[in-house]
């Protein structure tokens, strides 16, 4: 006999379904076919349409198989692609070593891994670390995200810090920096492979960065790959929209290839389609020349002529490079955002004269600014202590076309202010 919620619209059933706790709904799909029929899309939806993974083989195994379902692996849009961090790797270990599951509460349990696959896991890190082509890693990816055959979105993160530095992944610690490169490596290989065609690729978790942001915090040499797989990731790039990525700079001090700093524009440049474009520079070292040096690579050769966002932080830059990149784009370019920056050359007095002339913005926010020049920190509207470091001008909120260049106007004069009593003061 059929009951009463079987037969409801299928619309009813959804708006009722959407409100109960996974256990109720795996229950309630169970009770009959039909039930399960008319649940399979609200369910598949809530639970499908993002995929978490590491690179370790049994969850790669489970990714593999969800792929291969008739009706979940086209519900998937976002897959995660999680890295564990050296201290997640180390407590493997020891759970490994000591060979008893569940381990004694001694030990320090890793809980996004399960206990049978933990033998498995560990053994990640080694065996990215000693195998150029980590076939075991490559080929299965590639199989799960050809059968994902509307995920736009890959995220791969790693907990750490995005601004300040990482516990976990120091500057010297090169075996889990070479372990995250070929992690990068094999997931932008694995793309290539699949055929997929993405609209979004991030190493940042979050639509803004936050000082404790769980990122995969690049080492700029992951970026510097050979020509031919720069032609192979421009095809697999053609439809991206959104870039996000999270570079460490200050790495392996001054033994360097000439043109290293030429990587994060060659990765830029192979989207031209691109939209959205974040940078994230690590701000926590001390030779600051190298930021510079990737920020000058990015501002003279990156041309993205649909490009509508652009988001920078933690960066060193000129002057002439940081206006030469906003002029490059001011045709298309609506919002802007700068963050935790310094001029190393120029002012940013000069900086904001060439946005409120040659930009049309809707949105421009700019935070935590430093400069060479006087004043040395940028303080914006000096009788407003809640707006000391932060300058945020949101044309959308008030829907007129002259805010943005009005509100643009009162901070450069706020600014020229400061600087001419400075100017007076030391006199």
């Amino acid at each position: 006999m059929t009951s009463k919620i079987e037969r409801l619209p299928q619309e009813l059933v959804d708006l009722i379904v959407v409100h109960l706790p996974l256990q109720d709904r795996q229950t309630l799909r169970l009770a009959s076919r039909q039930l399960s029929s008319l649940t399979l899309t609200t369910f598949s939806n809530a639970y499908f349409s993002r995929r978490v993974t590491t690179l370790g083989v049994p969850s790669l195994s489970r990714l593999v198989q969800t792929s291969a379902h008739l009706h979940f692996s086209g519900c998937v849009s976002i897959l995660d692609v999680k890295l564990l961090n050296y201290e997640d790797y180390g407590n493997l270990r020891e759970i490994d070593r000591v060979g008893i599951y569940p381990p004694p509460k001694r030990l320090q349990r890793v809980p996004q891994i399960k206990i049978g696959d933990v033998s498995q896991e560990c053994n990640l890190l080694d065996y990215m670390r000693t195998h150029r082509d980590p076939k075991a890693v490559i080929h299965p990816l590639a199989r799960a995200l050809k059968g994902f055959r509307n995920v736009k979105t890959i995220r791969l993160r790693v907990n750490g810090l995005t601004l300040y530095g990482n516990p976990y992944i120091s500057a010297e610690d090169e075996v889990y920096q070479s372990f995250m490169s070929a992690c990068f490596k094999a997931v932008l290989d694995a793309i290539i492979r699949s055929g997929v065609r993405l609209q979004e690729f991030t190493l940042i978790k979050g639509s803004t960065i936050r000082p404790l942001s769980k990122s995969a915090n690049l080492d700029y040499s992951a970026l510097n790959l050979p020509s031919p797989f720069l032609l192979s990731l421009k095809t697999a790039f053609a439809s991206l929209k959104s870039l996000r990525l999270s570079i460490r700079t200050y790495h392996n001090g001054n033994s360097r290839t000439a043109g290293w700093e030429n990587g994060v524009p060659q990765v830029i440049a192979a989207a031209s389609s691109l939209e959205e474009l974040t940078i994230c520079l690590q701000a926590s070292d001390s030779k600051p020349w190298f930021r510079v040096a990737v920020m000058h690579a990015v501002c003279c050769s990156v041309k993205l002529p649909m490009l509508k966002s652009l988001q920078l932080y933690g960066c060193v830059v000129d002057e002439l490079d940081l206006v030469s990149l906003v002029k490059t784009h001011a045709s298309s370019l609506q919002h802007l955002l700068i963050s935790d920056a310094e001029l190393r050359s120029g002012a940013w007095l000069s900086v904001l004269n060439t946005f409120k002339d040659d930009l049309d913005l809707i949105y421009l926010r700019l935070q935590y600014l430093q400069q060479n020049a006087t004043p040395r920190v940028i303080r914006w509207f000096a009788n407003d202590a809640r707006s000391l470091s932060k300058l945020t001008i949101d044309a959308r909120k008030i829907r007129d076309e002259y805010w943005m260049k009005e509100r643009l106007s009162h901070a450069i004069s706020s600014l020229a202010a400061t600087v001419e009593e400075l100017e007076i003061s030391e006199i």
